[in-house]
C-alpha cells in the first residue's frame, strides 16, 4: 500500500474520538500489505530528522518553487504547514505511488540543510504527491500530526487486529519496537521479552498522588535530588544510559568501576546518581550538570564528586524480573551494595521527614505488587515532596532581558501538555536562574526558533524546566498561570513527552 492509502485513512479518521479512532483503523489494517511499516509510522517509530518547522517552510518555498513569504501567510492562515500546502498546492492528482516502507524511509532522513541529498530526494517525493497526501506527510514529518493518533491507540488497534490482550502488546513493546512486535505477530511467533544487554528499557515513572491513594502494601524510598539513570552490566562490560536512552557511561567512570565489582555476572539496575559534598551529604543538584556536560570527564570527577543508588531490578543474572512484584526484584538484588534509603510499613510520615532532614527531596511510595511497567507513568508510584507545586512544562516562547541580561533570554513562556497533543500556557517564568543557565538555555534555544514577533520568540517545544510555584491559579478570562513560580532545574534528562499533562495541573488544584 501506498501513502496516498494512508492519506486517505488518516484524512478519514481525523477529528474523531480515539474510541472511533480505534475502530475505523482497525477495519482498514487488513487493506495494508505492509503493515509494520504503517504502524512505525502512526506510532512516529522513526529517527528524528532535523527538519523542524523554520526549515520545512523553506524547503517547501523552494520545491514548489514561490516566494517563502506565501508559505508563511498560508501557515498563519491555518497554523499547520500541512494544510498551507494543501491550500497552496493546486495538484489533486497522485503522480508517482509511493509505497509506505518508502515513506518511513523519507521520513527517516537527517534533513541537515537544503545543499543535500535528502533535499533532493524529499523533493522528488513531494512534486509527486497529491495535496492529501503532502498534508499528512509533512505533518508526519515534523512529527506533528495533531491528530491525537499515538502510541497508546496504536497498541489499542494492533491488539484487536492480532486478537491480543492490550496488556499483552503492551509487554511485548517494552522489549521491542511497534513495528518489530508486528513483524512477529504477521509470522504468528512469539516476541522475545528478554532483556539484552545494552538494550535500553524506557523507565517506570511516578505521579503526584494524595495520601489516601497510597497503596496499603507499600515499600518506600527516598527522592534523589539527582538524575535517573538505567546500568547495564555484563561481566566486566558497564553501560550507563540516561531517563532518554542516551549512554552517558564516560561522565561517570567512578561508577563504572564501582558496578563492575558487583557480585553478579549480569544485570540491570534502575536507580540515580545524585552529587554529594565531602561528608557524603547532598548537594546542589546543579552539580550534576558539571558531570554530565564538562567535555574533560576527569577533571569533572574531581570537582563533583557523586553518588549512585539503586532502586529496582530489570534483569539479575540471566532472569528478566520486570513482571515481578517490586518486592520480589529487591528481594532479587538484596546482596547487592548501594541500595536507595527503604523503609516497610505504614510510618511513612515519620520516613518522609527523616528524608527532608537529611537533605534529600522526599519520598517515592511504590506498590509492593507491582510490575515494572516500563515507559508509563503509574499510580503504583506516588512522588511525595513538600508541599510546594513542582511540574515539570516546556519552554513555548521568550524575550530578551534587560540591562546585564539584554543579549539573553530572561523570560520564558511556560505550558503543560493538553490531551490533544498541543499545549496549555501557564504564563511566564523569570526566577531562580543563574547567569550560566540562561546563557545556556538562551544557546540551546536559539537552535529551535520557530518564529518571533514583536520582540518574542516562539520555539518548537523541546526544552524542559522543572518549576516550583505556591499555587496554580486562573484569571477572570479563563487562563491558568502559576504564582510565584521559580526555577528548580532544567530537565536534560526529560523529553517533551515527559512533562506534566493539563490533567496533572487540575488534579493539584
Amino acid at each position: 500500500m501506498t501513502m496516498n492509502r494512508l492519506a486517505r485513512l488518516l484524512e478519514s479518521t481525523d477529528q474523531k474520538t480515539p474510541t472511533q479512532q480505534v475502530s475505523m483503523i482497525t477495519e482498514q489494517v487488513g487493506t495494508f500489505k505492509n503493515k509494520p511499516a504503517l504502524f512505525a509510522i502512526l506510532a512516529r517509530e522513526y529517527p528524528n530528522n532535523n527538519i523542524g518547522l523554520s526549515r520545512a517552510k523553506k524547503w517547501m518555498a523552494k520545491i514548489y518553487d514561490v516566494f517563502e513569504d506565501e508559505i508563511e501567510i498560508e501557515y498563519k492562515a491555518h497554523d499547520d504547514l500541512g494544510d498551507a500546502i494543501y491550500y497552496l498546492d493546486i495538484s489533486a492528482e497522485t503522480k508517482e505511488q509511493t509505497p509506505l516502507s518508502s515513506v518511513l524511509s523519507l521520513l527517516s532522513m537527517d534533513c541537515d540543510g537544503i545543499k543535500t541529498e535528502s533535499f533532493k530526494t524529499i523533493q522528488h517525493a513531494i512534486i509527486n504527491m497529491s495535496a492529501l497526501e503532502c498534508r499528512w506527510f509533512i505533518r508526519y514529518w515534523l512529527k506533528t500530526p495533531r491528530n491525537g493518533i499515538n502510541s497508546g491507540i496504536v497498541k489499542k488497534v494492533i491488539a484487536k487486529h492480532y486478537n491480543k490482550k492490550v496488556s499483552e502488546v503492551k509487554k511485548h513493546c517494552n522489549f521491542n519496537t511497534i513495528s518489530d512486535v508486528v513483524r512477529y505477530y504477521e509470522s504468528n511467533s512469539e516476541p522475545p521479552t528478554n532483556l539484552e544487554h545494552g538494550s535500553f528499557v524506557a523507565p517506570m515513572l511516578a505521579k503526584e498522588i494524595p495520601m489516601n491513594k497510597w497503596p496499603v502494601n507499600r515499600i518506600v524510598d527516598y527522592k534523589y535530588d539527582g538524575n535517573r539513570y538505567q546500568i547495564h552490566k555484563e561481566g566486566d562490560s558497564v553501560i550507563i544510559f540516561n531517563r532518554k536512552g542516551n549512554i552517558v557511561t564516560p561522565q561517570f567512570q567512578d561508577v563504572v568501576e564501582q558496578v563492575r565489582k558487583y557480585n553478579v555476572h549480569t544485570c540491570i539496575l534502575d536507580g540515580e546518581i545524585y552529587p554529594i559534598n565531602e561528608d557524603g551529604s547532598p548537594a546542589e543538584h546543579k552539580l550534576m550538570g558539571t558531570r554530565v556536560h564538562s567535555k574533560n570527564h576527569e577533571e569533572a570527577r574531581e570537582r563533583v564528586k557523586v553518588k549512585w543508588v539503586i532502586f529496582d531490578c530489570l534483569k539479575f543474572g540471566k532472569d528478566t524480573i520486570m513482571d515481578l512484584p517490586y518486592s520480589d526484584r529487591l528481594i532479587a538484588i538484596k546482596t547487592l551494595p548501594d541500595q536507595a534509603h527503604r523503609m516497610t510499613g505504614t510510618d511513612t510520615l515519620a520516613f518522609y521527614n527523616r528524608a527532608i532532614n537529611d537533605g534529600f527531596e522526599g519520598i517515592i511510595v511504590k506498590d509492593a505488587s507491582l510490575p515494572y511497567e516500563s515507559g508509563k507513568r503509574s499510580v503504583g508510584w506516588a512522588k511525595y515532596k513538600p508541599p510546594r507545586i513542582n511540574l515539570d512544562v516546556v519552554v513555548l516562547s521568550a524575550k530578551y532581558g534587560e540591562g546585564r541580561r539584554a543579549n539573553v533570554f530572561a523570560s520564558f513562556a511556560m505550558g503543560v501538555r493538553s490531551e490533544h497533543g498541543d499545549y496549555v500556557p501557564l504564563g511566564s517564568i523569570g526566577s531562580g536562574f543563574s547567569d550560566s543557565q540562561l546563557v545556556r538555555l538562551t544557546n540551546d534555544l536559539r537552535r529551535n526558533i520557530d518564529s518571533h514577533s514583536n520582540g518574542t520568540y516562539h520555539f518548537i517545544p523541546r526544552i524542559v524546566l522543572e518549576v516550583t510555584a505556591d499555587l496554580i491559579s486562573q484569571d477572570a478570562q479563563g487562563n491558568w498561570g502559576l504564582r510565584f513560580p521559580r526555577l528548580v532545574r532544567i530537565r536534560d534528562d526529560k523529553f517533551v513527552a515527559d512533562i506534566n499533562t493539563f490533567d496533572d495541573l487540575m488534579e493539584m488544584v
